[in-house]
């Protein structure tokens, strides 16, 4: 079956059964769109906050904490018989707290950058001019339905697929399709069958934008049918993934429980096997180990990771990036591949005037501006605004980007196109049409008729007889001819897009191009944003590999990425009839030393993205148009353009950049990549700090029998001191030195590169909070009640009367001076080695940079005065924390009040431990490195630099 494009204009009004003539009546325009349905496009269905709200509760940390809260009830009465008071519920309240404001954190945020993504939609509804019962009339663009005639000119969107039927000069803008930068001349005839949307040249799409011209297209298809519909269907059809950052967080999830359920059994176990065989001591080691293992779960992780995330959204969206998933952002500071779009995004979206030509020598723009040819300035200024359409007024800018170009240059020399074009009336035109390349008007200028004609250069040359040099006219030779096209040549080869002017006075009222004068040229380009080069040179120090994909041409596209440093070679760049003729694995094996992808359509863009997953890259994808929008989707992280973005696009992607700059992209990674660092840091405070609370409680119950703490202890240290130094970490300054670090390639856990640190806490902390106990067990009177009751003689050790205490009824009773001490050590101490975790990536770099984290500060002093308060204050300490209070027998007196100072002063010990610790890590990693690694890094140093000069002069 014959496809529309080849159809000849009878054949489609009788295939959709149409009157051009006098377009629908509006009986039969009804009746369609109640077939057809509205011209609109689908829209995914938005997930109400309370769907979001109860998907955060059935996340695998927040199950386990809200089993642990159901626990905290159940063991307390599994040993007072199944009596349960209100003191019970205190740590499930606390805990259900913690589920339910991450919960809500998590729902809020979500929402909000739901919020923004649609804040940055058109409000405004599209219209169409259409023909029906043989009138012109405007109606809504959703009432469209195929067979309608439609009427369309410049500065117009499209409002569905149509079959141009009729065009004079018309021109498209599809780069939100296509991805070429240029706008493309359609026609109304018929052309050959095609499957390139680039190749169509008789049929104009939904959404595209109309620059030049005038045309009559009648509509063939609707909504989900067209082009752009089919790619938001498949966007809608895709089931979002997990972020990594997710799977890792389910991942750790997983093994926290086991490890927790793991320690439960091994603790009840051996106080089994080792303890009193008494009825009912089973529920008291049941307890303990039910309390260990709550112990070892981080609670507060989901709402440092929550907030950790909020934070650095909010951040971001201060510097221009829109995260729509909170988990977004450590994905973006994951990725080591960006594909980038090229236009407005590398570019400046803006063709520009870099060169003129004109003496038959070539002169910077800027340059050229001072120069004193007065003849030849004063009729080149008058060509670049008169045989040209584009209008600029203000912030709206309408017509072909080359004209508007054209209007720019002559604006930098104080002319205002406008009043030129006023002052300078047009009598006739040529049109530009793509046979003669060239287009011509006919102007009064003061009492002459004047013909400026613009166009290719090798076609104006040969309708020229004359050219200007040094404000002289004078006959042109083939030697002028051949020096302005070998001029013009070497510029186009630099991808830049040359245009020529000429001009003859004449009495006619025709614009006739023949016995022209030459007067110039001048060659323009998007030219690269400056900003994007610093940028791409930070994305390859921080070991990300740019790669460019674009509808641009080859040439023009290496002589970008040029301009940009991304690449030198041929060899670096793949057209589109490359790829068609490479399987995937072909294009798997070369992908990694490919930088340019030039002429690509949308599904290339996918496979690209595809294969250089299946190569174990981390990409992110970013783009404006619908063409993008697939290929956005599969990425790890899509980033959309919001100022030149499509609403499909900015649906497909996970992050939205506000100002279309890539530099954006490279703070949006850095911000990822703190954000991850933050989260690693968190964990190694939260699961040190867990170890040490473990290993220390298990060591003293294994003596003593008993748990030192009361699970309100745990809960207090968990959930309030831990919490607030684990959020604190998470809001601190940024550490820019991270981006001189490749990332991490592969798949890899939270825990990851943290052992030793956990380790390191878990284990000096523990040693000295088992000394703080036992230290603080010597001021109790329980020693010599223990001695009045079995009778020992003085000669006993202290170690024997320990031992002792397991004959002792109510034991906990009498283990208060112990459990106030190790509670005072417990608080204290990560206080001050929070502030070590907080270093900057000591790895990069000899000098270690101090990051003065003011929000690590000020929650140390809010922990420090809560813990003082729980210490404290009456009724506090003594009945709910069951710590030393005052005015009783167990309380604070004379004779115990130096447990506080002992307690303080062991609470320094695990600090200068880790420090020292530190300092003889780092002083072994870079000042004990071997001479031979050192030759190695100075090798790879030598290397880095020559290879940056060698592309510096193959680029100059």
């Amino acid at each position: 079956m014959k496809k529309i494009e080849s159809y000849k204009i009878k054949e489609v009004e009788v295939h959709f059964k149409s009157d051009f003539k006098n377009g629908l009546t509006e009986q039969e325009a009804q009746s369609r769109l109640e077939k057809d349905g509205k011209n609109e496009l689908e829209v995914k269905k938005i997930t109400p906050w309370w769907v979001i709200l109860l998907h955060s509760f059935i996340e695998p940390l927040q199950v386990i904490l809200m089993l642990a809260a159901i626990v905290s009830i159940i063991a307390p009465a599994a040993v007072n018989n199944w009596k349960v008071s209100l003191h019970d519920f205190v740590d499930f309240i606390v805990i259900m707290l913690i589920v339910i404001a991450d919960a809500i954190l998590e729902t809020v945020q979500t929402v909000k950058a739901r919020k923004s993504v649609d804040a940055l939609k058109s409000l405004s509804k599209p219209r169409a001019v259409v023909l029906r019962n043989g009138n012109q009339k405007e109606i809504a663009a959703s009432d469209l339905v195929v067979g309608d005639i439609v009427i369309l000119e410049a500065g117009k969107y499209v409002p569905a697929e149509l079959r141009i039927i009729e065009s004079v000069d018309f021109m498209i803008d599809e780069s939100i399709l296509t991805g070429e930068s240029v706008p493309v001349e359609k026609t109304h005839n018929p052309i050959k069958e095609t499957n390139m949307l680039a190749d169509m040249k008789n049929i104009a799409f939904m959404s595209t934008f109309t620059t030049a011209g005038r045309a009559i297209g009648v509509v063939i298809k609707t909504a989900k049918e067209s082009e752009i519909g089919k790619i938001s269907k498949a966007i809608n059809d895709n089931d979002q993934e997990q972020t990594p950052l997710e799977k890792k967080l389910t991942k750790f999830s997983y093994w926290i429980s086991c490890i927790a359920g793991i320690i439960g059994i091994i603790v009840f176990v051996s106080l089994f096997a080792t303890g009193k065989s008494e009825n009912g001591a089973w529920i008291s080691y049941l307890m303990v180990s039910i309390t260990l293992a709550i112990g070892v779960i981080p609670e507060s992780l989901a709402a440092v990771v929550s907030i950790t995330l909020s934070f650095s959204t909010k951040r971001m969206a201060k510097n221009n990036v829109i995260v729509k998933k909170l988990s977004s952002v450590e994905t973006l500071g994951s990725v080591n591949v960006i594909c980038t779009d090229k236009t407005g995004t590398l570019t400046q979206n803006k063709m520009t005037v870099q060169k003129v030509i004109y003496n038959n020598k070539i002169v910077n723009a800027k340059e050229y501006i001072a120069e004193n040819n007065k003849l030849q300035k004063d009729l080149l200024l008058k060509a670049l605004v008169l045989p040209n359409d584009g209008v600029t007024e203000g912030e709206e800018r309408i017509g072909d980007p080359t004209e508007l170009a054209l209007v720019d240059y002559a604006e930098l020399m104080n002319i205002d196109e406008q009043k030129y074009r006023k002052m300078y009336q047009r009598i006739h035109e040529l049109p530009f049409s793509s046979e003669r390349k060239l287009m011509s008007t006919l102007n009064q200028v003061d009492d002459k008729k004047i013909i400026f004609t613009k166009g290719a250069i090798d076609q104006l040359l040969k309708v020229c007889k004359k050219i200007i040099i040094e404000d002289k006219i004078v006959p042109i030779s083939e030697s002028h001819k051949n020096e302005i096209l070998k001029s013009s040549m070497n510029l186009s080869s630099d991808a830049l897009r040359v245009l020529a002017f000429a001009y003859k006075e004449t009495n006619n009222d025709l614009a006739k191009e023949e016995d022209l004068v030459f007067i110039g040229g001048v060659a323009m380009i998007d030219p690269v944003r400056k900003e994007a080069v610093w940028a791409i040179e930070q994305a390859k120090s921080a070991g990300i590999d740019v790669c460019m994909i674009t509808g641009d041409h080859a040439i023009t596209a290496l002589a970008i990425a040029r301009d940009l440093g991304l690449a030198f070679e041929k060899s670096q760049v793949i057209s589109s009839d490359e790829l068609e003729k490479m399987s995937d694995e072909e294009l798997t094996d070369k992908i990694v030393n490919v930088r340019v992808f030039a002429r690509v359509n949308p599904e290339h863009k996918v496979r690209i993205v595809s294969c250089l997953q299946n190569k174990g890259f981390i990409v992110s994808m970013t783009g404006d148009g619908v063409n993008d929008a697939p290929s956005l989707s599969k990425a790890e992280i899509g980033v959309a353009m919001g100022i030149t973005g499509t609403d499909v696009a900015k649906q497909a992607s996970d992050v939205i950049l506000t100002d279309d700059n890539f530099v954006t992209i490279m703070f949006g990674v850095n911000e990822g990549r703190n954000v991850y660092q933050k989260i690693k840091r968190s964990i190694t405070l939260l699961m040190g700090f867990n170890l040490a609370n473990v290993l220390s409680i298990l060591i003293i119950s294994l003596i003593i029998k008993v748990s030192p703490l009361e699970a309100t202890n745990i809960l207090f240290i968990n959930l309030i001191v831990e919490s607030c130094l684990a959020i604190a970490i998470g809001m601190g300054p940024l550490d820019n030195s991270l981006m001189k670090q490749k990332p991490v390639v592969g798949k890899n856990g939270l825990l990851k590169g943290l052992a030793f640190s956990i380790l390191k806490i878990g284990i000096v902390s523990a040693v000295f909070t088992v000394l703080s106990f036992f230290i603080g067990m010597m001021a109790t009177d329980t020693v010599y009640w223990a001695k009045k009751i079995t009778e020992l003689s003085a000669e006993q050790s202290w170690w024997q009367q320990i031992k002792l205490i397991n004959s002792l009824q109510q034991l906990d009773d009498y283990i208060i001076t112990g459990r106030t001490s190790m509670f005072i050590t417990m608080v204290i101490s990560p206080l001050l080695f929070a502030h070590l975790i907080k270093l900057s990536n000591w790895k990069a770099d000899k000098k270690v940079s101090l990051l003065i984290s003011k929000p690590l500060i000020n929650a140390s002093l809010i922990a420090l005065v809560l813990s003082l308060a729980v210490m404290f204050i009456p009724l506090i300490n003594d009945k709910v924390f069951k710590l030393m209070g005052f005015g009783t027998s167990e309380g604070w007196n004379a004779n115990n009040v130096w447990v506080l100072f002992s307690a303080l002063g062991i609470a320094f010990l695990p600090f200068i431990s880790i420090l020292l610790i530190d300092i003889i890590v780092f002083y072994s990693y870079h000042l004990s490195i071997a001479n031979w690694d050192k030759n190695q890094k100075l090798v790879a140093e030598l290397v880095e630099i020559d290879t940056k000069e060698f592309h510096n002069k193959k680029k100059k």
